[in-house]
């Protein structure tokens, strides 16, 4: 009997998270191959519920299903955070290849300063803004200077760290955007490894998706009750899925 309520109740979280990942997908916030493989474990897991061989253990992909709509908000959540951490390095990483041409950009080093702040890289940002600043006229950067002036407000009495150690050489640097020893973009390489630890969210949802797919392709491989087509058909689907897993963590875990 509580086999029939499951096999009824699966949809709800089923269509739940269906529902999301099209939101998704038409919002362009995942990426289609990731969006097919989502839509179709919430299928399966769905399908592996109301038609499970072995219906004792029903509730396995019944729980995998309701569990993946509980933490799909938080997972997503983290996920855009990573997406605008990637797009302000690619920013820093354009801005760079306007100082490699002009060292001296106090534009580009200025917009360089408001990323670095925005990411976290607090004192390294102040540190070249108030750099770059000194001895320009005031009249063209009045903005910029007031920015600077909140910046340093916000610290109060924490006193400001103006030495960096490039991440490449270990070389101690002052207020700049180039490693003095190896000449390494070593405010870049710092936003780049802040930048790791978001990444590994493709390392979660590549992982789930994998597990979520082995689940509900596991009851119908594992059993001689059903057909051959059966079983070759929920194999293909778990290793589209694993493939599609894999992807996703070469593509952002290891990028980050």
């Amino acid at each position: 009997m509580w086999h029939q309520i499951l096999a009824l109740l699966v949809w709800l979280p089923v269509g739940v998270w269906i529902y999301t990942v099209v939101g998704w997908l038409v919002m362009d916030e995942v990426e289609p191959p990731i969006g097919w493989a989502a839509l179709m474990v919430g299928l399966g897991l769905g399908l592996a519920t109301s038609l499970a061989p072995v219906r004792d253990l029903s509730w396995v992909p019944f729980s995998v299903a309701v569990i993946t709509v509980v933490l799909a908000p938080g997972v997503m959540e983290a996920w855009r955070r990573y997406e605008m951490f990637r797009i302000d390095v690619e920013k820093a990483d354009g801005i760079y290849e306007r100082l490699r041409v002009n060292r001296g950009d106090v534009y580009a080093m200025t917009k360089l300063s408001e990323v670095l702040y925005e990411r976290g890289v607090i004192h390294p940002a102040i540190a070249l803004l108030d750099g770059a600043l000194k001895g320009q006229p005031q009249d063209l950067f009045q903005n910029e200077l007031k920015i600077l002036g909140r910046w340093k407000r916000d610290l109060g009495s924490f006193p400001l760290r103006t030495e960096v150690a490039c991440p490449r050489c270990g070389t101690i640097n002052g207020a700049g955007v180039f490693c003095q020893r190896c000449g390494g973009e070593y405010l870049l390489d710092l936003m780049r490894r802040r930048s790791v630890g978001f990444g590994g969210w493709g390392l979660v949802m590549g992982v789930w998706l994998v597990l979520a797919g082995l689940v509900a392709a596991g009851p119908f491989l594992l059993t001689d009750t059903m057909g051959p087509e059966v079983r070759l058909g929920a194999g293909i689907l778990a290793m589209l899925v694993a493939l599609g897993a894999l992807g996703v963590f070469v593509r952002r875990g290891v990028r980050g």
